[in-house]
């Protein structure tokens, strides 16, 4: 079992190539890991973007505590069941939901960039619309086009994700505040701490571009409660 201590790891990531003046994009898989229950997680998280929307300096909204479920949650969750789609009206976004679990080295399966179209739910945390909060993870962009949350960052407290299920139930979720964190600071407890309620976390990256280590300084984490199923 990786060493609990180690809360944080930047994975696999790729350099940015510049000539004739012009920067050629690849995304990095944003990418988070949770490594044992009730405090002993790891992350990974490395990611690229093509010119993203930037989100200020502070926060919006407030985080939502590990326990307390804000007043409009829906404390009782569905049975565990994958999702198959997520869809995000207010920043037009409609698409599958892959599957990623841990790689022999303990870090996030690697999703391809051919798929980077799709989100991808790691499964072996809680799937959206069970108690506790489920993460779901994104390409920003790939050498020739935008990916999945590109525009994640446009999100704000109120706008809603509707995921849907494999067993046929339709969750809504509502988001609750979206913040940015530097990868040498991410908020692994508040991402990965259990909750009393059906939580959601949508990950990916963003901040200025460090040329040295071939990636984006900074990860947007959007948070969201459960707000109804059907």
């Amino acid at each position: 079992m990786p060493d609990p201590r180690g809360w944080l790891r930047v994975g696999w990531q790729r350099r940015r190539a510049v000539g004739d003046r012009k920067v050629v994009l690849r995304a990095v898989w944003a990418v988070t890991v949770l490594v044992a229950a009730w405090g002993a997680w790891q992350v990974l998280v490395a990611g690229e973007q093509h010119s993203p929307p930037s989100l200020p300096e502070t926060s919006i909204g407030a985080p939502p505590s590990s326990t307390v479920p804000p007043s409009t949650a829906t404390p009782l969750g569905l049975g565990r069941s994958a999702p198959v789609t997520i869809s995000i009206a207010s920043i037009e976004v409609h698409a599958s939901i892959d599957q990623v679990g841990l790689a022999p080295d303990g870090a996030l399966e690697e999703q391809p960039l051919s798929r980077a179209e799709n989100a991808a739910w790691y499964r072996l945390g809680p799937s959206p619309g069970q108690v506790g909060p489920a993460v779901i993870v994104g390409h920003v962009d790939t050498k020739h086009s935008q990916a999945v949350f590109f525009n994640l960052t446009r999100l704000r407290p109120g706008a809603r994700v509707v995921i849907t299920r494999a067993d046929g139930h339709t969750v809504t979720f509502t988001v609750d505040s979206l913040d940015t964190y530097p990868k040498t600071a991410f908020p692994t407890k508040l991402v990965y701490g259990q909750t009393s309620y059906p939580a959601l976390r949508l990950v990916t990256c963003g901040g200025p571009f460090d040329r040295v280590a071939g990636s984006y300084r900074d990860n947007i984490v959007v948070f969201l409660h459960m707000a109804s199923y059907t």
